[in-house]
């Protein structure tokens, strides 16, 4: 049965409004909403700092639940009810471990829109240079269509200042780009790499549209 819009998982109407209030006020994030197709979806982008769930719940028109790294879920224990309120799903280093996976399946499921940003760290050293196979893995356990983002605009993460990208002004952009048809001529774990690899090139296909935090 699907679930009503009180019951999906994520943020409700009220946090997903600051979010677009800070976003468009402090951030510049354009004020269009992207009007995501009903049912389970994955959204899978790029990721810079850790401003990115908040712009991208910004842009689009549902809830959405995170995948987020364990080790801020552990050690930002003031603000863990807030993750939990949300719906975020700790995943251990290195991607989702197996307990992780089996939620996220259930989350998408449960007919919700579940987001990830595959490249398992914020500001990587070569960004995109290669993704984690988790998103490719939980649309072939569940027919949900992927949907590529690219986040650009942004003040990055330098491992340091975990909060300067939030509090320094920027002009954020997050485009969207079109649902994904994955090919299913590959079974086991050749197709869930060469799912993989279409995903990351759909998100660095879409860096012709990145623009500068100081522009």
């Amino acid at each position: 049965m699907k679930k009503s819009v009180s019951e999906s998982k994520g943020p409700n109407v009220f946090l997903r409004a600051i979010a677009r209030l800070f976003s468009q006020g402090w951030h510049r994030l354009a004020k269009e909403r992207v009007e995501l197709p009903d049912g389970p979806l994955i959204l899978v982008g790029n990721h810079i700092c850790g401003l990115d769930p908040i712009l991208i719940q910004a842009t689009v028109n549902r809830p959405l639940s995170f995948l987020m790294a364990r080790e801020y879920y552990q050690s930002m224990w003031y603000i863990r009810w807030g993750f939990d309120m949300v719906g975020a799903i700790p995943v251990s280093p290195g991607g989702a471990n197996r307990q992780a996976l089996q939620k996220a399946i259930e989350v998408v499921e449960q007919g919700n829109v579940l987001c990830i940003f595959p490249e398992g760290a914020a500001n990587p050293p070569i960004p995109l240079h290669k993704i984690l196979p988790g998103a490719a893995m939980i649309s072939r356990e569940t027919g949900a269509p992927i949907i590529p983002f690219r986040i650009s605009g942004v003040w990055p993460f330098d491992h340091i200042h975990m909060w300067r990208p939030f509090y320094r002004r920027s002009r954020a952009r997050i485009v969207v780009g079109n649902p994904l048809l994955m090919g299913d001529q590959k079974e086991g774990k050749e197709g869930i790499l060469a799912d993989t690899q279409v995903i990351r090139h759909a998100i660095r296909d879409l860096s012709r549209f990145d623009v500068s935090p100081d522009l």
